[in-house]
């Protein structure tokens, strides 16, 4: 696969180190996941680039677009795609296994709404995504990195929280689940600190029950430990 733009940060000449929660990464990645991303890369793959997507041009139909942030091994994100065909859906994951699996499962599906990018989520929203371009982020399961020291390795986090509040379309949804109580809360205080969210919520705290979803890997493995889930979820209000 193709896609090895770099894109280094400096402040005052020095070189800043990106947050190694969400590079790229190849991880355990075997032969057939191997084989999907040089097959079908071309058929649903959009490398990485310093300018903004046309979504009209690189899917077929005009529908609203939803954003799926760590999609995994995308078997949830393809049935959603196939599920929801009047909307189009962009995947974005670092862990090539997941892309490989994903492609996989697109092909085999024939799905026409559904692209994906193997890249650093936070560049792609900063350099990809237009403003107000997008009806719904999904971020299902991101890592807790539960130990104190390890929070600064947290995608969601304040300024992350503001770029992509900037992505959704008035009215937008953002919908962020985890089986992590503190993870819940913490996104909670955080995201009460930013104007132009609205909770969805009906007491303005995350959602406790279930919301009728194709369940992700991650979300049945909550389920079978008997975890709790927690759905936060907030619309945007220009």
């Amino acid at each position: 696969m193709k896609n090895n733009i770099i894109t280094p940060k400096y402040k005052n000449g020095i070189f800043l180190r990106q947050n190694q929660s969400f590079v790229c990464r190849k991880g355990r990645i075997t032969k057939s996941q191997l084989q999907s991303i040089k097959e079908y890369w071309s058929l649903f793959g959009i490398n990485y680039q310093l300018t903004p997507i046309n979504f009209r041009s690189v899917f077929k139909y005009n529908y609203p677009i939803i954003l799926d942030i760590g999609f995994g091994s995308g078997e949830s994100l393809v049935q959603t795609a196939i599920h929801s065909d009047h909307y189009n859906f962009l995947g974005i994951e670092v862990y090539q296994s997941g892309i490989g699996s994903c492609l996989r499962f697109a092909y085999v599906s024939n799905l026409e709404n559904l692209k994906i990018i193997h890249y650093n989520a936070i560049e792609v929203i900063e350099n990809m995504i237009s403003n107000h371009t997008l009806s719904k982020i999904q971020i299902f399961f991101p890592d807790p990195w539960p130990k104190k020291r390890h929070h600064k390795r947290r995608m969601i986090q304040y300024i992350f929280l503001k770029k992509i509040l900037k992505k959704l379309i008035f009215g937008g949804i953002l919908h962020i689940k985890t089986d992590s109580k503190e993870y819940a809360s913490y996104i909670l205080n955080t995201i009460k600190k930013i104007d132009n969210y609205l909770n969805l919520s009906d007491t303005n705290n995350f959602i406790k029950d279930s919301i009728p979803n194709i369940k992700t890997r991650f979300e049945k493995k909550a389920y079978f430990l008997g975890n709790q889930i927690f759905n936060l979820v907030f619309q945007s209000k220009f």
